[in-house]
């Protein structure tokens, strides 16, 4: 995502003052990935080609610069624009006026004003983030894994709304490469996944099937370029007997967002965590309110990078092989869903009450959850479908998914 940053100030303020704050803060963006800098502080109209550029950055160094970057901005395509001020020479006063004028133009604006040099790094950092996981989804290379002769419905919606590329892979295809795993291979996935489950218990035929998945899954990555997966699993399930839900934790654990039963929604989601944490999220169905209280959500496929304590146990729904089994590592988190249409994001905050194989007769990993200000039954009676995904908490994170609600035009609420 190419972004250009524009420095606008009045000779009126002294040339030496304005160079030097221009200075002090394109030595903090420069390090940021494709943000490249108009040198020249801008200090009259001009006229600056900007087609390569996704997002215009204009920095007003002082005062009485609202009128002229709106005259210079307006000239080039209306791009959406972050305007960045600070506390001194009425930059920010500079900065509302040219605000308001963009937007009564109907320009995408963002404001960013800032204190000092950590400041402003800290505040663009979390925009950047923002802005670059929604301007990412359209490069998505989803593998669609399903049973029909070609990508479902979902995935036809989820290209034309963000322009991703979706490869579709029929379950022939992947039992065919599933079954050129050699035992080396075979192996090898077991040890990798060694490292964050317990094995012990498993049944090795039963074992090395669901591996088969996982290496399946892997070679279809690197066959098709690919770097998401969507896969209806639970035809596949009845077809084969055996679960891919080891596989879609692994997978996910690997930093690659892949999304069970189809849900493109929570495949967004998915990747949102991974695009602003560096952690997966986990799917989950809320599945009840317990006795005490709380909200309870429950699914089988964790990426176990997010839990503790994790091993194998059979698969809720079927009783076949395997579901993954963690408590979860956090203490708090978000839960996220985006809505139907792509056209929003409903976000909800967390504690982790406790969590792990509590109960009989839910998926296997069970969390939770203390909603704080919001009732369980509220939750239920709003909430706008079954899967939810689970963040990690980290500070800001809410802002930087403000910031990708903006570059997307989705409508954002917050219910806790």
């Amino acid at each position: 995502m190419k972004m250009l940053l524009l420095g606008f100030a009045s000779r009126l303020h002294g040339e030496l003052y304005y160079k030097s704050m221009f200075q002090e803060v394109t030595d903090i963006l420069s390090v940021f990935k494709d943000l490249e800098i108009h040198k020249d502080i801008i200090t009259e109209p001009v006229t600056i080609d900007v087609n390569n550029y996704e997002l215009i950055i204009a920095y007003l160094l002082t005062g009485g610069t609202s009128k002229l970057a709106y005259k210079v901005l307006m000239s080039t395509d209306r791009k959406p624009v972050l305007i960045i001020a600070h506390s001194k020479h009425n930059s920010l006063a500079s900065a509302l006026s040219l605000r308001t004028k963009l937007l009564d133009a109907g320009v995408k604006v963002k404001l960013i004003y800032f204190l000092d040099k950590n400041d402003l790094l800290m505040k663009f950092t979390r925009f950047y983030k923002g802005v670059v996981a929604g301007y990412s989804l359209k490069y998505l290379r989803i593998i669609e894994i399903n049973d029909y002769p070609e990508t479902s419905d979902e995935g036809k919606r989820f290209a034309d709304r963000f322009g991703a590329e979706i490869i579709h892979v029929n379950y022939d295809e992947l039992w065919r490469i599933a079954g050129e795993a050699t035992i080396d291979d075979i192996r090898e996935l077991e040890n990798l996944v060694h490292q964050y489950i317990d094995l012990s218990g498993t049944n090795k035929q039963y074992l090395d099937k669901v591996l088969r998945i996982y290496y399946a899954l892997r070679k279809l990555l690197s066959i098709h370029g690919a770097n998401a997966i969507v896969i209806d699993c639970f035809p596949l399930v009845l077809k084969y007997n055996i679960t891919p839900c080891l596989a879609v934790a692994m997978m996910n654990a690997e930093g690659i967002p892949t999304a069970c039963e189809n849900d493109y929604y929570s495949l967004v989601s998915l990747f949102i965590s991974l695009a602003l944490t560096g952690y997966p999220g986990w799917i989950s169905n809320p599945s009840g309110i317990t006795s005490d209280g709380y909200l309870r959500f429950a699914h089988c496929t964790i990426a176990p990078v997010l839990g503790r304590n994790c091993f194998l146990t059979t698969h809720f729904e079927t009783g076949n092989p395997y579901a993954v089994v963690c408590r979860f590592r956090a203490d708090k988190v978000l839960f996220i869903r985006v809505d139907k249409g792509f056209d929003g994001l409903t976000i909800y905050r967390g504690k982790v009450v406790r969590s792990g194989l509590l109960e009989p007769g839910y998926c296997r990993t069970q969390l939770i959850i203390d909603t704080g200000t919001l009732k369980p039954e509220e939750f239920v009676e709003k909430a706008t479908g079954n899967h939810h995904v689970f963040i990690p908490w980290s500070k800001r994170l809410i802002e930087s998914l403000k910031h990708m609600a903006w570059w997307m035009n989705w409508r954002i609420e917050i219910r806790n």
